[in-house]
């Protein structure tokens, strides 16, 4: 099969580079939804598209059985210049595949294209989602009927890892990824002059003691065991004239991630609580404004043992890692797991540029092993 998809995998990494010269943010990847669409229909699927604005379905069935599997692939770009200097470097200024989406893509073509030659008994669904970064993609092909209109036994994903490990297939059983939370913490009160703060409310006090007390939440309040943390990426009050003015509003965000719901729910509790207290004492109003963007994201064990051991099949199992690090970063497919068992797995990029850096870029001599992962998940569960 490696071989086989070796050979194939020309005609997918250019399909791979032109998706990345033409990246399209969550939501308007039209031109990638109609690449794919049309592939999908050259290579005898049923084609459903529109689902959740540009999310594509490739729909393949054999044989009498009613066992159904679904494979995942995200399509979106991200908001990041360009910095690679290669032939297909992206045309849409401000714009770039910064995350390996259009070889995650690419992978699942090369896989429809090589599944649809095979033997198998079931129905294979393809699911080619849109805006997985922070735009809720995944949620939204829920809402629009993806489980009700194509049910799936199990489903199956993957992400690209840029890593320096030995390793080439990461896996873990369990919380793989965490949960993500971004909150507005808008802080209103009373402007004045620096020379009288007993007439006005001390807004900028108060952004910083939330800060400060928000940042012991995780060491007092989660169990030492667990992971999680709370993040400020912007602190906004005031600006460089302010050298004698109190203001009268500041804004904070930040962003909470965890393993577990539960420590989720402490976290907000804890901020409430901080918040709360804060308004008393500095004479302001604190409003929260709570925005799931992920919840962990969770192998179910039967999936993850599946995934495993055909892993080990293709790659032999000196190159697999069943109990990998779990990441603080953070994964729609997530809610995916939410309704269907399945598993998410890391596939090793090489030592590259991280993901969303400007310099990045999708290996293009790992797609024809991604595609036999999923290619070999199907085979053996459909078998």
């Amino acid at each position: 099969m490696l071989n086989k998809l070796k050979a194939m995998q020309d005609e997918f990494i250019q399909i791979r580079h032109e998706i990345h010269k033409n990246p399209e943010i969550g939501m308007c990847e039209f031109n990638t939804a109609r690449i794919i669409s049309d592939k999908l229909k050259e290579f005898g699927y049923e084609v459903y598209e529109g689902i959740a604005n540009t999310g594509v379905v490739g729909v393949l069935k054999k044989g009498s059985s009613n066992k159904k599997i679904g494979l995942r692939a995200d399509m979106d770009a991200l908001y990041i210049n360009e910095n690679n200097q290669c032939e297909y470097k992206s045309k849409n200024e401000g714009l770039m595949h910064a995350c390996g989406h259009d070889g995650h893509s690419a992978s699942l073509l090369l896989a429809a294209k090589y599944l649809a030659d095979c033997d198998f008994n079931g129905t294979i669904n393809l699911i080619f989602q849109p805006a997985e970064e922070g735009r809720g993609g995944a949620n939204a092909m829920i809402n629009d009927g993806l489980f009700d209109r194509f049910s799936c036994d199990y489903i199956f994903g993957y992400h690209n890892l840029p890593s320096k490990d030995n390793k080439l297939f990461l896996l873990k059983k369990g919380a793989m990824m965490a949960g993500a939370s971004s909150l507005k913490i808008t802080i209103k009160g009373l402007g004045g002059h620096g020379s009288a703060p007993e007439k006005a409310s001390d807004v900028m006090g108060a952004m910083a003691n939330f800060i400060l007390q928000a940042s012991m939440i995780c060491s007092r309040n989660i169990a030492a065991q667990n992971s999680a943390v709370i993040t400020f990426g912007a602190a906004l009050c005031g600006n460089e004239s302010s050298f004698n003015i109190l203001q009268d509003e500041a804004l904070l965000l930040a962003n909470i991630r965890t393993f577990s719901k539960e420590d989720r729910n402490i976290i907000y509790e804890q901020l409430e609580n901080i918040a709360k207290a804060i308004e008393i004492s500095s004479k302001v109003k604190i409003t929260l404004e709570f925005n799931l963007i992920a919840e962990a994201t969770i192998n179910d064990d039967e999936a993850q043992k599946l995934a495993f051991s055909v892993a080990c099949e293709l790659f032999k199992e000196e190159n697999c890692d069943e109990n990998h690090l779990a990441l603080m970063g953070s994964e729609d497919f997530s809610f995916m797991l939410d309704k269907v068992k399945g598993a998410y797995a890391f596939i090793n990029n090489g030592n590259s540029a991280y993901l969303h850096d400007a310099n990045y870029d999708y290996n293009d001599e790992i797609l024809h092993l991604c595609a036999a992962y999923y290619v070999g998940v199907s085979l053996k569960y459909l078998q």
